[in-house]
């Protein structure tokens, strides 16, 4: 059949209009005309899922080109999630990265390499010192910081106005002595039954506060460990300062995370605790509950001076097997740049250190909320980067076995500096 010329020209307008559409993301990547969908997942209670969801809001406000479509998934739920999505090569375009959880991911190199996307590492440059450790592997990078997840203590202020005890400091730590004196007024007993406690810590995530504050250390390199150094006098002395203070400021450790006295992140709502060591995640739920809540920095250790805080890295990661890399970066490059002020309203802290300072002017809690957990921010340290979870597990089995009497110190650092040399070796032949 002979093709007219008016037909001719018809065909070709719809040629390039649907070959515009493919190449733009159009209606066939699940957007509206012209956009093109991504997806983004992340761990996320009730709240956070909220906040997340208004954050995304916000992105695709500003980048209508993109639709996001989001995925919250509680952490355990998400981390598994996470790991067989990766293996099976069916994740989502945008993923949030936490260190202790990240590390195989980064080391074993199966994240997108970020580094020679164009202006990726004039963002990297404006990332805090320390934070951008936890996405550097051999020279490259495998994401981009975009929060630190700082921990401070919070504390129940109707239980220190019933003890008499004045609010401390909202940016000077008080000393260990000083917080285990507070025991004598906020452990309280009913017979032989605590009806209250001073202090709920997350054990296995404050041991390595005390390690460092006594002068000890984990290992020589996070980032590229060679040897355990756990088994030295300094941390034995730091060590045994933490159990023997948790003998008369914390519930008995049951190796349970929830329990009749909460969590560490809601401890102080249930009103049989004082304190509790947690970050700015934990504050909208004590909002929601009422609870009449302060906080201050953690304590330390005055006869070396040090201030050491957990603290986690979270980080925008890009998966290795996306089709929209170009769509995946500029989410990425948002959440880390233009958008971390809007991301600061989450609950993390900036990573970008541009931001770090402006973004106390638009937090959505008082300064005297906030302040600790940024006077932490220069004392906060991380996991290492090793690429396996052996070494958390390691941790974890022996820090329960400490929490529960059934090792001694001088046993658990023996362990851990033992069972970590056997692991790098086998890992780096070191």
């Amino acid at each position: 059949m002979k093709m007219t010329k008016k037909a001719a020209i018809l065909l070709l307008v719809l040629f390039f209009s649907a070959a515009g559409a493919f190449a733009s993301g159009g209606s066939d990547d699940g957007g509206q005309d012209g956009q093109t969908e991504i997806t983004y997942t992340r761990w996320a209670g009730t709240q956070e899922a909220r906040d997340f969801g208004k954050l995304i809001n916000t992105f695709m406000e500003q980048h209508p080109e993109i639709k996001v479509s989001p995925e919250f998934l509680p952490w355990t739920a998400y981390w598994e999630k996470v790991r067989t999505s990766v293996i099976s090569g069916d994740s989502a375009d945008v993923l949030s990265m936490s260190t202790k959880q990240s590390a195989p991911y980064v080391s074993k190199k199966v994240l997108y390499d970020v580094t020679d996307i164009p202006g990726a590492m004039d963002l990297i440059d404006q990332m805090q010192p320390g934070t951008v450790s936890s996405v550097k592997y051999d020279g490259r990078y495998y994401g981009v910081p975009v929060g630190v997840g700082q921990l401070a203590m919070i504390y129940n202020k109707d239980l220190l106005d019933a003890a008499g005890i004045p609010y401390p400091s909202n940016t000077e730590p008080m000393t260990w002595d000083d917080f285990c004196a507070l025991s004598d007024k906020l452990t309280i007993k009913d017979g032989d039954e605590y009806t209250q406690y001073t202090a709920f810590f997350p054990n296995q995530r404050i041991y390595e506060s005390f390690v460092i504050q006594w002068g000890g250390a984990l290992m020589d390199d996070y980032g590229s460990p060679s040897e355990i150094l756990i088994n030295s006098p300094e941390a034995i002395a730091g060590l045994n300062y933490m159990m023997d203070m948790f003998g008369t400021v914390q519930p008995v450790y049951s190796g349970e995370w929830n329990n009749i006295y909460g969590t560490p992140d809601t401890a102080i709502g249930t009103g049989m605790v004082a304190f509790m060591h947690s970050g700015p995640w934990a504050l909208s739920a004590l909002d929601d509950a009422a609870v009449n809540y302060g906080t201050c920095p953690l304590p330390y250790n005055p006869d070396t001076g040090i201030r050491a805080n957990r603290g986690y890295i979270n980080f925008m990661a890009i998966s290795r097997d996306t089709k929209k890399i170009d769509q995946a970066w500029t989410l990425v490059s948002w959440l880390c740049g233009d958008g971390q002020l809007d991301f600061t309203k989450t609950g993390d802290l900036p990573a970008n250190k541009l931001a770090l300072e402006e973004s106390k002017a638009v937090q959505v809690r008082p300064k005297e909320i906030m302040d600790a957990f940024y006077s932490e921010v220069p004392y906060v340290f991380t996991g290492p980067l090793i690429p396996t979870d052996e070494f958390n597990s390691i941790i974890d089995v022996n820090t329960s076995d400490l929490f529960l009497y059934q090792i001694s110190v001088e046993e658990f650092v023996q362990n851990v500096e033992s069972e970590g040399n056997a692991l790098i070796q086998k890992i780096y032949g070191n």
